[in-house]
């Protein structure tokens, strides 16, 4: 096993002090040996002497006791100052490797494309985060607090977080608002998520948006100021209870499909891109199944210039561009899926 590297600077740290200590006895005995004090006084004169303040002596020293005090103040004048210069070292090395950090984010963050931002990492921040993660989906997190970045960055040590309010806009831009494909606001205030997203659709007028809302009288006014959809916490757990109740079995499977890391099988949604080999033929060309051993559950359509969804679609439904296939089975399968839709017929 390899034992862990400890760095310079603490490594100096230790032995001053381990020479201060030394410093410390060595007084103690020659003032004791010289002087013929008491332990007690040759350590207390020993601590004055190398601190250098100034103080009385404890006796009148013999010249020999004075050769040894100047000795002991040049010593302790000389691992005082290596003491100073060791703590400033660690101090400004670790200022030096946050901003080093901070600056290597921020490019990372500069870079992303098709992100999604999360505001708020509390309680419901939090399930976000892991759902991402399972998924692995980019997402970069704003928090305001430093001490939840550090507790998250910890649990999640590649996640991209951006420290600041999510209600102002530079924080959003330095989020790279205006290159992401969904925000996320998950604020426990309803008035700052309100803020939130009237700030992000002003800055992507494209951005999808959700917001949660409290409040559900809030939620007409999320919809109003951009917000594509807005989930209301409350109305959730409402119908979550009924449903444990009402059809106990079917919560308990969907719950363990949803949060049982172990479980395979999950619902995924797969956009149908264009010139794909698969458009304008059936499910039963395609074979998706067979092919990929996922299960298609719903199809989402546009016709007449709304959204409709296909359920349970038969064999001889037809796939287009732009159509959403829900399906159930792992990433795996989906990444599979992907790959064979991108294709293109030569």
């Amino acid at each position: 096993m390899n034992e862990p590297i400890q760095h310079p600077s603490w490594t100096n740290l230790i032995l001053v002090l381990v020479g201060l200590i030394l410093l410390l006895l060595v007084g103690m005995v020659g003032y004791t040996i010289l002087e013929d004090w008491s332990w007690f006084e040759a350590l207390y004169m020993t601590f004055i002497t190398f601190s250098t303040v100034g103080f009385h002596e404890v006796r009148q020293l013999h010249p020999t006791g004075q050769l040894f005090t100047m000795f002991i103040v040049l010593t302790g004048l000389v691992l005082i100052a290596l003491l100073s210069a060791s703590v400033t070292s660690i101090f400004v090395r670790r200022e030096l490797i946050m901003n080093f950090k901070s600056k290597k984010m921020k490019n990372k963050i500069q870079r992303q494309k098709n992100h999604v931002i999360l505001c708020g990492a509390g309680d419901t921040g939090k399930t976000i985060i892991n759902e991402f993660q399972i998924a692995r989906e980019p997402l970069i997190v704003i928090e305001q607090s430093e001490e939840v970045i550090s507790s998250l960055h910890e649990q999640y040590p590649h996640m991209l977080f951006v420290a600041g309010d999510a209600t102002k806009d530079e924080v959003l831009l330095e989020a790279g608002v205006e290159n992401a494909r969904g925000l996320i606001s998950a604020l426990s205030e309803d008035r700052d998520n309100l803020f939130v997203v009237i700030s992000a659709r002003n800055l992507n007028h494209g951005l999808n948006i959700i917001s949660r809302s409290v409040d559900q009288h809030t939620a007409g006014k999320m919809y109003k100021a951009g917000a594509n959809n807005v989930v209301s916490p409350n109305l959730t757990e409402g119908m979550r209870m009924a449903a444990t109740v009402l059809r106990p079995n079917l919560v308990g499977f969907l719950d363990v499909m949803m949060h049982d890391a172990e479980f395979e099988l999950r619902m995924e949604e797969v956009t149908v891109p264009e010139n794909t080999s698969f458009e304008g033929k059936t499910l039963r060309q395609i074979e998706i199944p067979q092919r990929t051993g996922l299960i298609v559950i719903a199809i989402k359509k546009t016709i007449g210039g709304k959204a409709q969804y296909i359920y349970n679609p038969q064999s001889d439904t037809k796939i287009e561009h732009g159509n959403v296939l829900i399906v159930l089975g792992n990433r795996e399968k989906v990444e599979r899926l992907n790959a064979h839709l991108v294709r293109v017929e030569g």
